[in-house]
């Protein structure tokens, strides 16, 4: 009985799995259950004057679909929207044709290197980013540190941010460096996201930036990294930054770090400090290490 049961079940098994299976369609793409994804046609009918919206929803219907059409038209919009979101979609879509990627590298970093208008130098160096591929770090380590424009650099480094390979490190440690707040402030917010970023020291310094956003992420990292060397120039910010916020994280930062030295100054800072909202930082720091 138990070996006619086992018969008739692979019988119904075998007999549904025609109408089961859902063949992949190369000229469609893949066909998630309940939706179809779009035709050439109307991919390029979307990219050419479709609202952002629309384009969004067609390019992940479309993720699959093989429209060689496409690949220019996209390429273009990298540097030529004006919508954020146009262009990280159509990198997005574009990055998933790896036979289509290597004329577009090459042109994106030809315009970074070399295109007189820093809106398209900028442009250039985000669709590097997205593209997340290695072969993009020279061309924007080179821009964080040479290009003229302080937009570009800014956008080289979050590029590199995105990008998350080692060798690009090195670059975002000296934009700490870089003349422009602003390009400051894009290194320090990559700074958590890479990996294996150890350049701890070149922080430091930015606890005694002339902008207040960037000496307060300093403290935070500088924390969150549990940096003993940067002490002493933290106890410095919580006693005599002009920056309410910069105080804080300062004292978020030592409470973090521990140590006898940062819990000795926390207390002593705690009953001269006029600001409540620092008062209150320094209490927390000090309850973290307990």
């Amino acid at each position: 009985m138990k070996t006619l049961i086992t018969l008739t079940l692979s019988m119904i098994l075998l007999a549904a799995a025609p109408a089961l299976a859902q063949q992949y369609d190369r000229t469609r793409g893949e066909l998630s259950p309940g939706t179809q994804a779009p035709n050439r046609a109307d991919m390029v009918t979307v990219i050419n004057s479709g609202t952002a919206t629309h384009l969004i929803a067609t390019l992940e219907y479309g993720e699959r679909v093989e429209c060689f059409e496409c690949i220019p038209l996209l390429s273009r919009k990298l540097l030529e929207s004006s919508d954020a979101r146009v262009r990280e979609i159509s990198a997005w879509w574009l990055r998933r044709r790896p036979f289509g990627m290597g004329p577009i590298m090459i042109h994106m970093k030809s315009v970074l290197a070399t295109d007189s208008d820093p809106v398209r130098r900028t442009r250039a160096a985000e669709a590097l980013g997205e593209f997340m591929d290695g072969h993009a770090l020279p061309a924007l380590s080179t821009a964080v540190t040479g290009d003229a424009d302080a937009g570009v650099r800014a956008a080289a480094v979050r590029a590199l941010g995105r990008l998350n390979v080692y060798g690009g490190n090195t670059a975002i440690a000296a934009a700490f460096g870089d003349v422009d707040a602003n390009v400051r402030r894009a290194a320090l917010s990559v700074v958590l996201r890479v990996n294996f970023f150890r350049a701890y020291d070149a922080i430091i310094p930015l606890l005694g930036d002339s902008d207040a956003d960037v000496r307060r992420r300093s403290a935070l990292i500088l924390g969150s990294f549990r940096v003993d060397t940067a002490v002493s120039p933290l106890i410095a910010m919580l006693r005599g930054d002009t920056s309410t916020t910069a105080r804080q994280a300062a004292a978020w930062a030592l409470g973090r770090i521990g140590g006898s030295e940062a819990q000795t100054a926390l207390a002593e800072t705690y009953g001269t400090e006029s600001v409540s909202l620092v008062r209150d930082a320094i209490e927390i720091a000090q309850q973290m290490r307990r």
